[in-house]
């Protein structure tokens, strides 16, 4: 078993293209590491942090908002476009919806999500605040990969304060994301047991960006540490290159 490293990665890049880099809820840096460590690889600046309350303990969850997410990823944003560069938001999970949002929030050249949450995965999620006054947290689902022995290294209690937050988050952006116009890259697991097809039916109807759906037949959630990792990573290092040729096209 590898050892998990839950560490953030902030590294310069030769290439006008920077890619900003967001992990899921519960998780980590780590499900996000081989596409992060892909592209910095290949001289691409990256910038990956880790999301307040994640990678530590559970219970550090409980006394953060969704405003201290979101803050992180935009911290991370302008430290690539205060470096030079233009720039490309990759998510998974939590960290789809928030590149999503990032995406209409600021100037971004393209996105790519990989099994984002656009949809509550289940109606319980609405309800979590006012179960949290009865209950504390409840069993997390982590680790939702089809390749045997892999460990995602995220919480296995979630603090229904944090869901809280999360179905908040969820509420908050899916009004906005209308208004997305850059191109998004999004890949679908065919077996995935913690975000539903509702996200991905959903994104489909009420997109009105060019997006490329790209499924994903032999992983579950965290496709990222999965069978389709190198997939997912010659995919997504092909959509920035298009968008790479485009933006020097342009000069």
């Amino acid at each position: 078993m590898k050892e998990i490293i839950h560490d953030p990665i902030s590294q310069p890049g030769s290439r006008r293209i920077g890619v900003l880099v967001l992990h899921g809820f519960t998780g980590s840096t780590w499900s996000m590491r081989p596409v992060t460590e892909f592209f910095a690889d290949r001289g691409y600046a990256v910038e990956m942090p880790l999301l307040p309350g994640h990678g530590t303990h559970w219970k550090d969850m409980v006394p953060i908002s969704r405003h201290d997410w979101l803050a992180a990823v935009d911290d991370a944003y302008w430290r690539l476009r205060t470096a030079g560069h233009e720039v490309v938001v990759i998510g998974l999970s939590m960290g789809g919806m928030l590149a999503l949002r990032e995406s209409v929030r600021r100037p971004v050249l393209g996105t790519a999500v990989i099994n984002p949450f656009v949809v509550d995965p289940t109606p319980a999620l609405r309800f979590s605040r006012l179960l949290s006054k009865v209950a504390f947290t409840t069993t997390g689902i982590t680790s939702d990969i089809a390749m045997p022995d892999v460990d995602e290294g995220g919480y296995h209690r979630v603090p229904l304060a944090a869901a809280a937050q999360l179905y908040l988050l969820g509420k908050e952006t899916r009004p906005m994301l209308p208004a997305l116009q850059t191109p998004v890259l999004y890949f679908r697991s065919a077996t995935d047991h913690v975000v539903s097809d509702a996200s991905h039916l959903y994104f489909q109807k009420i997109a009105s960006c060019p997006v490329e759906f790209v499924p994903l037949p032999h992983s579950y959630h965290v496709a990222t540490l999965d069978y389709d990792a190198p997939l997912i990573c010659q995919r997504t290092l092909d959509f920035v290159q298009s968008l790479e040729s485009r933006l020097e096209g342009s000069a």
